[in-house]
């Protein structure tokens, strides 16, 4: 009498488990919902730069700390207006914490030299010896 063997061979499956694709996903979500900052608010600041025969590009943004001046004479540091001599308050810290600082001062072309030249006093005040203007280049 013969006896037959049974062979069993084992089957794999080459299928990807899905079950924790789920909370992976949520806690991507919970983890950008946590960590994203939105801007309350877009600042819409209307301003003309002045027009320039020669100029220089920066290349190096992470050094630039921008303050804006409309057309009306307020002053925009950080999305923030800031009154003329709160000035050297905001920009101290950041000189302080970075001394390769560039103050890039957007001033709009009719503006008064005065208040150019507070802004100017209360960044010297600040040790933010680093600056330049931003202009327009002409053709």
């Amino acid at each position: 009498m013969m006896r037959k063997s049974i062979i069993r061979r084992a089957t794999k499956t080459h299928e990807i488990p899905t079950a924790s694709t789920a909370d992976i996903a949520f806690l991507l979500i919970l983890f950008f919902m946590v960590t994203t900052v939105f801007r309350p608010t877009i600042l819409r600041i209307l301003y003309q730069l002045p027009d320039a025969e020669s100029t220089q590009r920066i290349l190096m943004r992470r050094n630039v700390s921008y303050i804006w001046v409309d057309k009306d004479s307020k002053i925009y540091i950080d999305d923030h207006v800031v009154n003329a001599d709160m000035i050297a308050g905001k920009v101290a810290p950041k000189v302080w914490e970075n001394p390769d600082m560039i103050s890039m001062l957007n001033i709009d072309q009719g503006v008064a030299y005065g208040v150019v030249d507070g802004i100017l006093d209360q960044l010297k005040d600040a040790k933010a010896f680093r600056i330049t203007f931003a202009t327009e280049f002409r053709r």
